[in-house]
């Protein structure tokens, strides 16, 4: 609900700064929660079992498994088909699904940015144009034949003030630069500076206005809709740190298992949530380390083979550690 929660609100911040249309936040919302299951499948199936585990020890039953020469060693090998499964299905969503998801959103706002029925302006509504200081009024918006009529523009500049009428508009893109304009056609444009007497009225019967590029929100697809061919082919460092990223999911299971069986064991005396704590502290900085590794890889501040795999390593070899130290101290195998 967290999570869903940020998504909603970061969602609603596109609308309002007029990057995305208001019809497409439930289906922006859908698309990003998709990749949450990232985050959430892995968190939820270590908690589960960590919590599990730490049960059984507080009611003697793993207790009474070790005297019977089960050793940590052997619970880990109970859980692999668990591992086996969750490790392939992440495999799915960050190799194919998620990417999927990435990339229709992209097309989505790039077919809204072309769309004036998607753009989310309104009739007879004075609204701010793109996230700017720049205020458009649209009396009719003709769907049929994708225009705007009856348009009133006011356009802040750093020198001066523009105000423009025109009788319909259309909006396209560049296909050299892929910048967006509105053609304004059948219009006056008067230019001048609030608070001077000096000021200009033209006559025009087209003007183009330039659209400012969507920031924090790219209608290019990006190295999150690639696919992982794609990835693989590129130089680019960023996409070279995105192949780790989508592969980190699956090795993130394998290694929470490994410290879930080590760190689990408790005494009935014991708090009965101390090793839930122990245990989100630990995935904090997991997560942690494994962010700052890709923004070292994307600033060239690591070489890309050596990428984030030394951060699963370093918890890999803490939960093998523990368990063998376990297992060592019950003299079991």
């Amino acid at each position: 609900m967290v999570s869903i929660g940020v998504a909603f609100t970061s969602t609603l911040r596109l609308i309002a700064r007029g990057v995305l249309p208001t019809s497409m936040l439930y289906i922006e919302l859908g698309l990003n929660t998709v990749n949450m299951l990232l985050i959430l499948i892995p968190l939820s199936l270590y908690l589960a079992v960590l919590s599990k585990l730490a049960q059984m020890y507080r009611n003697q039953e793993l207790v009474m498994f070790n005297a019977f020469g089960i050793s940590s060693k052997k619970l880990l090998k109970m859980l692999v088909p668990q591992m086996v499964f969750f490790f392939s299905l992440l495999m799915v969503l960050a190799l194919f699904i998620v990417p999927l998801a990435s990339k229709t959103s992209e097309q989505l706002t790039l077919a809204a940015s072309k769309d004036v029925s998607l753009m989310g302006l309104k009739e007879g509504v004075f609204q701010e144009l793109s996230g700017t200081n720049s205020v458009i009024y649209i009396r009719k918006l003709n769907v049929q034949e994708n225009r705007m009529e009856n348009i009133f523009l006011n356009i802040r500049h750093e020198d001066r003030v523009d105000t423009l009428t025109a009788e319909y508009a259309y909006q396209y893109e560049d296909k050299k630069t892929k910048e967006r304009y509105i053609s304004l056609f059948n219009g006056f444009r008067n230019e001048g500076v609030p608070g001077e007497k000096k000021y200009q009225l033209m006559k025009f019967s087209r003007n183009d206005i330039k659209l400012p590029r969507l920031k924090g929100k790219s209608v290019d697809v990006d190295e999150k809709g690639m696919n992982i061919i794609q990835l693989t082919g590129s130089t680019r460092l960023i996409d070279k740190a995105e192949v780790q990223k989508r592969l980190a999911p699956s090795l993130v299971i394998i290694v929470l298992m490994l410290v879930a069986v080590s760190i689990s064991k408790t005494s009935p005396r014991e708090s009965k949530f101390g090793s839930l704590l122990l245990g989100l502290l630990i995935y904090v900085v997991y997560l942690i380390m494994l962010t700052i590794a890709s923004s070292m890889i994307v600033q060239a501040k690591m070489p890309a083979w050596f990428g984030i795999w030394w951060v699963h390593l370093i918890f890999a070899a803490y939960g093998i550690w523990r368990i063998k130290k376990s297992d060592t101290a019950l003299g079991a195998t």
